[in-house]
Order: C-alpha cells, then sequence, then structure tokens
C-alpha cells in the first residue's frame, strides 16, 4: 500500500483521497474512516477501487471534514492502512 498524503482544499470543493493497494488473495476488505468512524457510501462521500487504486471522494467539503482519514484492508493474512489530514479552508 502506499501512504495516503495530507491535501488542502477550498470549502465546497471535493476533496479526494487515493492509494495504490494490491487487494491480495483472498480478497480485502477496504474501509474508510474520518477518525474513528466508519464512512458509508452515501451523497457526501464515494468510495471506489480500481486498478489497484483506492479512492475517498467528500464532494462538497466543508469546514466540519477537516480531519484525519484513514484507509483500511484486511483478509485473514492481516490488515494494512494507512491515515492522511484532510485540511478544508474556508472561501476567500
Amino acid at each position: 500500500m502506499t501512504p495516503l498524503k495530507d491535501i488542502k482544499v477550498t470549502a465546497q470543493s471535493t476533496a479526494t483521497l487515493t492509494c495504490d493497494l494490491d487487494l491480495g488473495e483472498p480478497k480485502a476488505n477496504i474501509r474508510w474512516y474520518k477518525e474513528s468512524r466508519e464512512l458509508y457510501e452515501g451523497k457526501k462521500h464515494s468510495m471506489s477501487y480500481s486498478g489497484n487504486k483506492a479512492k475517498l471522494e467528500i464532494s462538497q467539503s466543508d469546514l466540519s471534514d477537516t480531519a484525519i482519514y484513514r484507509v483500511e484492508a484486511d483478509n485473514r493474512h492481516g490488515r494494512v492502512m494507512s491515515e492522511a489530514k484532510i485540511f478544508v479552508q474556508g472561501m476567500i
């Protein structure tokens, strides 16, 4: 797994975190977290995995989205994870 990188975005823009990730055998489960709370697909959060890239998109980010985010992949052989901070700046 390549590490996630901290990012800064302007409020109301889309914040995107990506990392390269090989799911292995058996295929790992991927989960995203904001602080310690698991995130789920919805209007605000979009999660995908394609071509060995895991991606989290936060649409119309606002100041409350500033936090540490974590991606975890686990299967019966173990777990890998990476964290990064999203910092949302107010509009100028």
